[in-house]
């Protein structure tokens, strides 16, 4: 389904682009990134690998939560205005704070863009009548739930009460944020047709449509640094180096390589879904598999099965480590935190296939999210070495610059009821604040709170038999350049 272009200003441009009549679609667009090397370099000490290939940045999947233009919004001032006429810097009201003490406060737009979307009618029992796309949330007495959801307690439904002012605009700030009888869904109609959608940022993360708390959609900084938009370009313009198998086999010739241990995913999931058709990480596996160079690999994805005669082969003739990430256990809070990715049982048996297939397979607690991950170690544990995982890796969740941000107000939409928990128990184990960049530290936290979790962390892994620590791949001597002709023989 193509959708128009629309993104936020991005800060790291000197240029703006306006449309003056209708934005064009945004197809997706593959730009391939012609760097001269594939190897990048950490020089940080607690990461655990000094080496790592990432063959793409971008991701298709995207988040988009929208509602159509003529929805209004309740205004700072306690007027409305149409959802497509909002624009940057105007003031509106969200809402802040904790469960049932959050309260209506002033905020400002930070982004709006738009997009065109499959069309869903919801009403209410006092006759509001509004449009949103199947992806869009509403907060409800029970958290925000999305008009249409592969998880049933995340769906809207007939019967569930809605959370906000009614459809009667008047001057809330500051007072409690409360729900009524006349805000309980009566009916949820798919309408059949795609319209346009829009979609704003705000400051509070959420935002008053037609008298109703709705979702807040956010923007993906970090693909502004390539100079492209965080709204459709982020998913619609993916960056991949095609040439990553060949820049392998050049570094892996030079003399100064000595076969060092080579992680994949360093930075973004190397298996993503563009792996299907580009094969840049198999070609890559391939290499390593020529030069005998061990490899980790740490993913999400059931993708890496389709490899899994590569990964043998490899696994023949040097160190071969596969980590599968699963933070969470409970597939509600999953789904929440990671809506597009493989559910944590789905990823269990990712570990159960490639076990079985001989190969030294992990699973990493990793990000631990304090106050919602910590009460499902034991189980991701268990279930790991059940499946036939060999060792076990914990990460204590971090949240540098912005990224804390992003976490929180991601937090508050998905599970409103847990944020406040969750954000306190960050600041226990990080002296107060949401990061802390001390080495050794930003990975396992500090206090009580982060000692404990991390003692269940060994403690279970211990009793079910799981090694701690590193992925291995230290022995560099599996290293071999294969003989072709004309290559002049080393030196004894």
């Amino acid at each position: 389904m193509l959708k128009p272009i629309s993104n936020p200003p991005n800060p790291w441009s000197t240029t703006e682009v306006e449309y003056l009549e209708q934005a064009p679609p945004a197809r997706l667009e593959v730009y391939e990134d012609h760097t001269r090397e594939i190897l990048a370099h950490n020089d940080s000490p607690d990461v655990g690998f000094s080496w790592s290939v990432n063959p793409y940045r971008g991701c298709f999947h995207a988040c988009s939560y929208c509602m159509s233009g003529d929805t209004p919004i309740l205004m700072g001032d306690g007027t409305t205005r149409a959802l497509e006429s909002i624009r940057v810097g105007d003031g509106i009201l969200g809402t802040a704070g904790p469960g049932r003490r959050r309260r209506y406060e002033r905020t400002r737009v930070l982004a709006h863009w738009h997009s065109v979307k499959q069309a869903f009618r919801i009403r209410l029992h006092d006759g509001t009548a509004m449009v949103a796309s199947g992806d869009h949330r509403f907060l409800t007495k029970r958290g925000w739930k999305r008009v249409t959801s592969t998880v049933q307690r995340a769906q809207l439904a007939t019967g569930d009460s809605l959370v906000g002012t009614g459809a009667l605009s008047r001057r809330v700030e500051g007072q409690p944020v409360g729900s009524s009888a006349g805000l309980q869904v009566s009916s949820i109609d798919a309408l059949g047709v795609e319209m346009p959608m829009y979609d704003i940022t705000t400051g509070t993360g959420d935002f008053i449509a037609n008298g109703v708390v709705s979702h807040n959609c956010y923007a993906r900084p970090s693909h502004e640094y390539l100079g492209f938009g965080a709204g459709t370009d982020f998913d619609r313009k993916i960056t991949v180096k095609p040439e990553a198998p060949r820049l392998l086999r050049e570094a892996f010739e030079r003399p100064s390589w000595k076969g060092e241990l080579i992680v994949f995913s360093g930075v973004t999931d190397c298996y993503q879904p563009l792996e299907a058709s580009y094969r840049l990480t198999r070609g890559c596996l391939e290499i390593c598999a020529e030069y005998r160079n061990p490899v980790g690999i740490i993913t999400k994805s059931p993708l890496i099965e389709r490899d899994l005669e590569v990964l043998q082969a490899l696994a023949k003739v040097t160190d071969v480590g596969v980590t599968v990430s699963i933070p969470l256990w409970d597939r509600e809070h999953a789904h929440a935190v990671e809506p597009h990715v493989a559910s944590p049982q789905r990823r269990m048996q990712i570990i159960e296939r490639l076990a079985a297939a001989g190969l030294d397979v992990g699973v990493n607690v990793a990000p631990m999210i304090p106050g919602l991950g910590d009460e499902d170690i034991a189980r991701i544990l268990e279930a790991a070495a059940a499946a036939g995982a060999r060792r076990a890796g914990f990460v204590f969740l971090r949240l540098p610059g912005s990224v804390a941000t992003v976490f929180e107000q991601r937090l508050r939409e998905a599970l409103p009821l847990r944020a406040d928990r969750v954000l306190a128990r960050v600041r226990e184990a990080r002296g107060g604040k949401l990061y802390d960049s001390r080495w050794g530290l930003r990975g396992r936290g500090e206090g009580r709170y982060a000692e404990a979790a991390r003692a269940l962390f060994e403690s279970t892994a211990r009793r079910v038999g799981l090694a701690t620590g590193c992925m291995g791949g230290d022995d560099t001597t599996s290293f071999r350049r294969p003989d072709r002709p004309g290559r002049q023989l080393p030196l004894l």
